[in-house]
């Protein structure tokens, strides 16, 4: 039988995971804050390049914050990183507490496409564009194309990467939302796969509207690549459809395995 909500065991552990919540909160703002000011250092002063910024801050965030959170990160198929490369990355969003589950395995050579709005986030905004990550203005349609074709060009020469979440917007429900085109537009341009990559949910260890955390487990699963070489713009809709069909298949497996949310 589950354990009632009002029991004295169920509000001693939630004031657990709270004061758990607490401190990961406290040390990871404290962190967060201390590696950006470093790497904004190195990019500014000593003129560092992208791959040691990135090679230094990562690993160093993503070691400091499954410590404290207490979260094991297992990743299945890793090593498609490096034999799909150039490829576009697509990976499904779930919250803000991305930035510590993507870390677990962010590849080298690889850019992020993000939002415009990024740019105004103090200290992270100026390290996003300092390590020439793409910004794309998704209110104007023909700066959006104009950045995806520099995105484009980029994956060719430079052999690079590109991170996106088609998704558009932060999900933690049970189903993927509807796919935006534009990871699927890069990729049929610059004539790469596309690398689905699916985090599992992490309500089953982390709550941030009631404030609970728990140690736990959360797998990812790196897909097969998906070949694009081709392929026009006629195909993009069914391509959408089979990348988003495959993530969310293997987002139900995960869903299954992660078990009950935290409570």
């Amino acid at each position: 039988m589950p354990e009632a909500k009002g029991t004295k065991s169920g509000i001693l552990r939630r004031l657990v995971y709270r004061l758990h919540f607490c401190l990961a909160a406290l040390v990871g703002g404290f962190f967060f804050v201390t590696l950006s000011l470093l790497a904004l250092f190195r990019i500014v002063v000593l003129k560092w390049d992208r791959e040691r910024v990135m090679g230094t801050w990562i690993p160093t965030w993503y070691r400091i914050m499954s410590a404290t959170l207490g979260w094991e990160m297992p990743v299945e198929g890793v090593e498609r990183f490096e034999t799909s490369r150039p490829a576009v990355i697509v990976i499904n969003h779930q919250s803000n507490l991305d930035i510590v589950l993507w870390a677990r395995f962010f590849p080298r050579a690889t850019v992020v496409v993000g939002k415009k709005q990024i740019k105004k986030i103090p200290i992270f905004g100026a390290i996003f564009q300092g390590t020439k990550n793409i910004l794309i203005d998704r209110e104007n349609a023909e700066k959006a194309r104009e950045s995806l074709a520099e995105a484009a060009r980029r994956i060719n020469t430079e052999r690079l990467n590109v991170w996106m979440a088609p998704e558009g917007h932060r999900n933690l429900g049970a189903e993927m939302l509807p796919f935006k085109k534009g990871a699927f537009h890069l990729a049929v341009a610059a004539q790469v796969p596309l690398l689905p990559v699916v985090v599992g949910p992490v309500w089953a260890v982390f709550d941030g509207h009631r404030l609970l955390n728990r140690p736990g487990r959360i797998r990812t699963k790196i897909l097969p690549p998906i070949p694009t070489e081709g392929l026009t713009e006629a195909d993009i809709e069914s391509l959408t459809m089979k990348v988003r069909s495959a993530m969310d298949a293997v987002r139900r497996e995960l869903i299954v395995s992660a078990g009950p949310r935290i409570g």
